[in-house]
C-alpha cells in the first residue's frame, strides 16, 4: 500500500503542477474551489489556483504514505 500511495500522491502532484503551469482551473466555469484559492492568492499568483488543491492533496498523500510505512 505504502509504494500505491506514493504513486497517487506522485500523480496528484503532477497534475497541479500540469494546471499550474498552463494555469487552467480544475472546472471549466467558476467553481468553489477555484474561488477560494484564487481568493487566498495575492493577485500576481492567481493563476496558480487552479492546481492548488490537487498539488496540495498530493503533498497530504505522498507525506501520509511515508509517516504509515512499516517500520523495520
Amino acid at each position: 500500500m505504502n509504494k500505491i500511495g506514493i504513486g497517487i500522491g506522485l500523480t496528484a502532484i503532477s497534475i497541479g503542477l500540469a494546471l499550474m503551469v498552463s494555469g487552467q482551473r480544475m472546472c471549466r466555469t467558476s467553481c468553489w474551489v477555484d474561488d477560494v484559492f484564487k481568493l487566498l492568492l495575492p493577485k500576481d499568483y492567481e493563476f496558480l489556483a487552479g492546481g492548488m488543491p490537487s498539488l496540495l492533496i498530493g503533498i497530504a498523500i505522498v507525506a501520509h504514505a511515508i509517516w504509515k510505512r512499516p517500520k523495520p
